[in-house]
């Protein structure tokens, strides 16, 4: 029996190696650095220091609390955006009038770019003269300082964040239940299945791995945020909305300690890569998993 061999291998194969191989080098290259004293301050008297940078990472309270922010920051942006993404979606897959425009006005967001969303919601926050203190004054609420108070500042860098990016999940679960089959829901619904039984019971399963999938994207894209809050804050007030991708370019750019600065980068990756392949085995599981 002749073996046949598939010839796009030809194509696809050299790609493949070639970037591997550079990837590995430039980690590599990566990883030395970080075990050395490089700073801009000092050029070419760099030395080999081993492990002291990460050491000294653990022992650095304001890269630990970094780290805690991004922690908290990306669990409350991937959940909100997420549980609200999936409610539009349902509330859109009826009929109204107006549908269309809505649904097209809903997408505006994603297409700004992050710059211009800073932007504008600064301009919402100012206290003096934002629009979101003159709604609160409407509804007898005091003005909030939005931008300027350490409790509050990481949560409106959080509500641009989910005002962007929730779009994005509409979109895609819109997506996948315009593909979805709909002879499970009929059949559900003949069989007497209340209207929130059908979408419990049956929709949200048959929309699971798209969900999944649009949690991890979420998941990704708002641990490596930086866009929104260099704009919007610049880590302030008192550091409050300093996430790790931020320290790590206070830490290069600010004290040019570039070894450190590296060392936090690889230690914010390798965070995420093991926060992300715990939270691809839960919502991926391979036992018991239905197709």
């Amino acid at each position: 029996m002749v073996k046949r061999t598939d010839p796009s291998r030809m194509f696809y194969q050299p790609i493949v190696m070639v970037l591997s191989i550079t990837s590995l080098v430039l980690t590599l290259y990566v990883v030395w650095l970080s075990l050395r004293d490089l700073s801009l301050m000092r050029a070419g008297r760099d030395t080999f220091v081993g492990l002291d940078n990460y050491t000294r990472f653990f022992a650095d309270p304001r890269g630990l609390w970094a780290l805690w922010r991004t922690v908290l920051f990306t669990v409350l942006a991937t959940s909100i955006e997420v549980v609200l993404g999936l409610a539009i979606v349902l509330f859109l897959d009826r009929d109204f009038a107006l549908k269309r425009i809505v649904r097209t006005l809903l997408l505006v967001p994603i297409i700004m770019t992050p710059v211009v969303v800073g932007l504008t919601w600064r301009f919402i926050f100012d206290p003096a003269s934002g629009m979101a203190n003159y709604l609160l004054s409407r509804l007898g609420i005091d003005a909030m300082d939005w931008l300027g108070s350490p409790q509050v500042a990481l949560f409106s860098v959080l509500i641009a964040d989910v005002w962007q990016w929730t779009p994005f999940v509409i979109l895609l679960s819109m997506a996948a239940l315009d593909s979805a089959p709909s002879n499970p829901l009929d059949a559900a619904r003949v069989d007497g299945a209340r209207e929130w039984q059908v979408t419990w019971y049956v929709l949200l399963p048959m929309l699971r791995r798209a969900i999944a999938i649009v949690a991890l994207i979420r998941a990704i894209d708002s641990i490596k945020a930086f866009d929104l809050f260099y704009i919007m804050t610049r880590g302030g007030p008192a550091l409050s909305t300093e996430t790790l991708n931020f320290y790590g370019y206070v830490v290069a750019f600010t004290n040019f300690e570039i070894s450190y600065a590296i060392t936090v980068a690889l230690i914010l990756t390798i965070f995420t890569n093991v926060a992300l392949l715990a939270m691809y085995g839960v919502l991926f599981p391979r036992k018991g998993e239905r197709t």
